[in-house]
């Protein structure tokens, strides 16, 4: 086919009409300026356009191009995204002597091999784009705050050829959408405040072919046949393995990016230079396989059936906003090992280390590689492939009684409060749209906020390779070591409630004076738990479970913390891109605060069989599949700080490694709602751990009311100058193995005065002339009895840990 190609020289859109109705009620609007005409096209140019060409469209925006504000608007809150510019932009991020922005826009049709009609459409930008916004904001009563500044650099298109543009009646729709080389810079306060970006961000997701469709109010996405175990026939009742694997079930993709960490350099606000400095590189590579994703109407939910929080209940009001779900499989070396269409490029992998010094010419680094991801046990109706998220909802709302109320831990159904209570488990919630007044302004509970709850996810698969990857000053990538051993997470029904709010840090044009503004503020509770086969109470299930393990997958034998179940409840958590002071990189980084806040862990200590050892059967009355070796549960409440801030250039410690430090202030006053836990030590341990107030408590599998128990821990820790170093062959000469370092300081009760007090002063609510309380375990026990308390008025501990390859340790002898 011809194409033809038309030339427009500005461009301005203005959208005042919902963009997403019916199924997906929520409104996008765009109030832009006022816009100059295009050029106009003359007979001659129009002639040569038929049926039968491809249409070519040029778009640049020569002097710009600009938006007072997005905003979407679900039910009666909304985000907005305000002043937003698009604009061209150099590969540092300078804007000065930049082309303008310009896209590429194609539209062809034609036929498939088969006879089939096809179009095909294609966006493509001509040069590196940036688009900005001043800030983004949630408007209610109390908040008019910004949640900051956001630009985002990059190169990118997508494609699209399919019969039709949405058609679930055909299975060989072509999709790429990626972004290459791009640069998402955050931001909160004026200029002169620090900012973190994702450096080098690479994002591709290809689907060669499958079915893009709408289909009962969803919006499908599909590659292959997920496995559904209620089908009793065709493909979809099909167990995926290496044998039936076709390269139609495939998706490739990527999400690779350095998180990086800088301030403005002359006149430019978001440009990299090598002053800027690299905290952790991430990246998702490879392929997955039989996937369908959905999105679909409906955001959170209120009411209950039941006495349960049941978002597809009778009694649930959903409102409006989007929902998600997602499934597949993951590529692994057996896949590949079994078809000849594969290539080592779609092992799924997952890597994780170190950044390059930042707009450096040296690119060495050194990254961990997990590959080789395989399904964690037998496949049921709640794990049917190795990631299975059915919801995840993502709404804008109002604070006032809007929210999908708490969760039961516990127990697997999430009961209001007094049902909760009498089936055994402890209510948790944490009420969206009220802040206290810890940051210089109070929400009294009618603030907006960004919601994303997720409900009954399952993450069960494990890595049977870890790789040792050095990239080399020019950027060339060895691979120097490969072990057969995996890193296990699997987590099991992972239910979450987040809330963010704008506000709550900002420094103003670099004074020291603590204004509350610009930032996040969150409401975080998450809980993954292992449970039993009617998915009720919390208890041992090697099959489908929350397991944190190291393993040798030659022996398929792993050993770590199996059957866990974990609660993360952060109130009122502040996440501050805090301004770096002087040449004290620790002073400065990602921040995290909360002044309320609860971990609490549960597992077994032991080791067990996996689930490709010729021997795993979960059901097997004569082969023992585990070995038990302590249960585990510590609970810790009170004020929480987490710092990761970058590598000192000039540190002779290592290069490049990422810093953190951190406090933590154990303590007996908590929020209602939120924690539950009492101190009513009269109960502790004769009614559960939860009156046990922060609390360690170990004890022998078979005799599990005889544990030993630190009860009613109080006071203040502090952890300083940590590093996690990933150090390369022969980095050290003294040492020239690789290897992995973690090492801090620990300061406990006056000795962390110091560092308390210094987080304190940032938080205008808390006072911090109480800071460096002594650490006072107020009872020993074993079992019901108190055996006595200890008390540590002020300690100061060095800990670190290497790890390296067996090779370069001293022999083992039993």
């Amino acid at each position: 086919m011809r194409k033809r190609r038309i030339t427009t020289q500005r461009v301005c859109i203005q959208l005042t009409r919902p963009l997403l109705t019916g199924g997906l009620s929520a409104s996008l609007l765009i109030a832009a300026v006022p816009c100059s005409a295009m050029q106009a096209l003359d007979d001659s140019a129009l002639a040569g356009v038929s049926g039968q060409d491809g249409l070519t469209i040029n778009l640049e925006a020569t002097e710009g191009w600009s938006a007072d504000s997005i905003k979407w608007k679900p039910d009666a809150a909304e985000l907005s995204l305000n002043t937003i510019d698009l604009t061209g932009v150099e590969s540092d991020g300078t804007l000065a002597g930049s082309d303008p922005a310009a896209a590429t826009f194609t539209v062809d049709a034609g036929t498939a091999g088969d006879g089939v009609p096809l179009m095909a459409l294609g966006l493509h930008t001509d040069n590196r784009i940036r688009v900005r916004t001043d800030s983004l904001t949630i408007p209610s009563a109390s908040n008019t705050r910004s949640m900051g500044t956001f630009a985002f650099d990059f190169e990118g298109g997508i494609d699209l050829v399919n019969n039709g543009i949405l058609n679930m009646g055909y299975n060989k729709a072509y999709l790429l959408g990626e972004i290459r080389d791009g640069d998402l810079f955050y931001r909160q306060g004026d200029d002169t405040n620090h900012w973190i970006a994702l450096h080098d961000f690479a994002l591709r997701w290809e689907i060669q072919e499958g079915t893009l469709g709408v289909e009962d109010q969803s919006i499908v996405h599909r590659a292959g046949n997920p496995f559904d175990p209620n089908a009793v026939s065709g493909p979809s009742s099909e167990i995926p393995t290496s044998s039936n694997i076709q390269a139609s079930d495939l998706i490739n993709l990527a999400l690779d990016f350095d998180l990086i960490y800088g301030q403005k350099v002359g006149a430019e606000e978001f440009r990299i230079t090598n002053n800027a400095r690299g905290l952790m590189h991430f990246g998702f590579l490879g392929s997955v396989r039989d996937a369908e994703l959905k999105w679909m109407s409906g955001g959170v939910w209120q009411g209950a059936t039941a006495g349960a929080f049941d978002p597809n209940g009778v009694n649930a009001v959903t409102s409006e906003g989007l929902r998600f779900s997602s499934q597949w499989d993951y590529v692994n070396l057996d896949d590949i090992a079994a078809n000849n269409f594969l290539s080592a490029e779609n092992e799924f992998r997952w890597k994780l280390g170190e950044t390059a010094d930042v707009a450096s010419v040296d690119q060495s680094r050194v990254n961990f590689e997990l590959g080789d991801w395989t399904m964690w046990g037998e496949r049921t109706e709640r794990k049917p492939s190795a990631h299975y998220f059915p919801l995840i909802a993502i709404d804008v709302i109002n604070g006032a009684g809007q929210g999908p109320g708490g969760l039961c831990w516990g127990h697997g159904t999430n009961f209001q409060a007094a049902g909760c209570a009498s089936a055994g488990g402890q209510f948790i919630n944490i009420q969206p749209g009220r802040i206290g007044n810890y940051y210089g302004f109070t929400h009294g509970g009618d603030s907006g906020a960004l919601a994303i709850v997720v409900r009954d996810g399952q993450l069960q698969a494990y890595s049977r390779k870890v790789r040792l990857l050095e990239r080399q000053s020019d950027g060339e990538t060895v691979n120097t070591r490969e072990f057969d051993w995996g890193l296990i997470y699997s987590l099991a029904n992972i239910d979450a409630n987040f809330y963010l709010y704008p506000g709550g840090s900002r420094y103003d044009s670099g004074s020291a004076s603590y204004v509350g503004g610009d930032g996040i503020i969150a409401d975080i509770l998450l809980k993954s738990q292992t449970l039993d086969a009617s998915n009720e109470l919390q208890t041992q299930n090697w099959d489908h479970g929350t397991h944190l393990m190291i393993a040798d997958t030659e022996a398929n034998m792993g050993i770590g913390f199996m059957s866990s179940s974990f609660v993360v409840a952060g109130n009122d958590t502040r996440i501050w891109v805090k301004p770096q002071v002087g040449n004290d990189y620790y002073s400065g980084g990602v921040d995290i605060f909360s002044p309320e806040a609860r971990f609490n862990y549960r597992a077994t200590f032991g080791g067990g069989l996996l689930p490709g050892h010729p021997d795993y059967d979960p059901d097997s009355t004569t082969r023992a599949q585990t070995v038990n070796g302590a249960n585990l549960d510590l609970n810790l409440e009170g004020l929480v700080n987490l710092r990761f801030s970058p590598s000192d250039p000039a540190s002779t410690a290592g290069n490049n490694y990422l810093g953190y430090s951190g406090a933590l202030s154990l303590g007996a006053g908590h929020s209602d709602g939120m924690s539950g836990a009492t101190t009513d030590l009269s109960n502790c341990g004769s009614l559960g751990d939860t009156n046990c107030g922060s609390y360690l408590s170990i004890a022998e599998p078979s005799q599990p009311e005889a544990a030993i128990r630190l009860a009613n821990i109080t006071g203040d820790f502090a952890f300083t100058e940590g590093r996690v170093d990933i150090v390369g062959t022969g980095e050290r000469a003294a040492s020239p193995e690789p290897k992995m370092i973690i090492a801090n300081n620990i300061k406990l009760g006056y000795a962390a005065a110091d560092h308390l007090t210094d987080i304190l002063d940032t938080v205008p609510g808390i006072s911090s002339v109480n800071a460096g309380q002594p650490v006072i375990i107020d009872s020993i026990m074993l079992g019901d009895a108190r055996l006595g308390g200890m008390v540590i008025p002020s300690a100061q501990i060095h800990s670190s840990i290497t790890l390296e390859p067996q090779s370069a340790a001293v022999p083992f002898s039993p």
